[in-house]
């Protein structure tokens, strides 16, 4: 009888720990699995982000230069000075039309100035076309006048790549020397730069 029972403990202690060690490899098995799980979406996160911020770096906006100067060399002098810095930023890329914004430049040799008889003065206009583009988008199929009206004119000024004045200031250089301009045009081109961030 107590063999019996022994026996009977024996196979039930044995079952026991069959059961404890199936449950121990379940649970294993599934701290694997949640495991791999885990690790499955921190690479997915991971990869991701980095796709993001690799979009993020590929991401540019076009931008078009306008110089406007009677003396041709004084032209190509400050336009190649504009390009140079706005080539070096990663963000910006310069088009020859349709670009989403533009940097206008206006120089003019002072004339009947004492003090500054090689002097420049310069305007500087910032327009965009980013409005432009969304109502002559927006407005299509409207059967409306007014709507009509305001697409042909964005589309006229598409057309001939004008923009909505965003910004205008002045400067003036007492000569057009390299080092002179160079300056100038890295501070102009800067400022063009942070108010396009800002219009995003």
């Amino acid at each position: 009888m107590s063999l019996s029972l022994a026996l009977c403990r024996r196979n039930a202690a044995s079952n026991f720990g069959l059961l404890c060690s199936g449950a121990d490899d379940k649970r294993e098995r599934m701290s694997y699995k949640s495991m791999n799980a885990l690790i499955a979406l921190v690479a997915s996160l991971v990869c991701g982000y980095s796709a993001n911020l690799v979009a993020e770096e590929k991401e540019t906006r076009a931008v078009t230069v306008v110089v406007l100067c009677e003396d041709a060399a004084a032209k190509k002098m400050i336009r190649e000075s504009l390009l140079k810095h706005l080539r070096a930023l990663r963000d910006l890329q310069v088009v020859d039309k349709g670009g989403y914004s533009s940097l206008i430049v206006y120089a003019e040799k002072t004339v009947n100035d004492a003090k500054n008889p090689n002097g420049y003065a310069i305007a500087i206009g910032h327009t965009n076309g980013y409005e432009l583009r969304l109502a002559y988008e927006n407005l299509r199929g409207i059967d409306n006048v007014m709507a009509k009206a305001v697409r042909t004119v964005a589309e006229r000024a598409l057309r001939d790549d004008l923009g909505v004045l965003r910004h205008l200031n002045v400067a003036h250089l007492d000569e057009l020397s390299a080092q002179k301009l160079d300056a100038v045009t890295k501070t102009l081109v800067s400022d063009f730069h942070e108010r396009q961030k800002s219009t995003d």
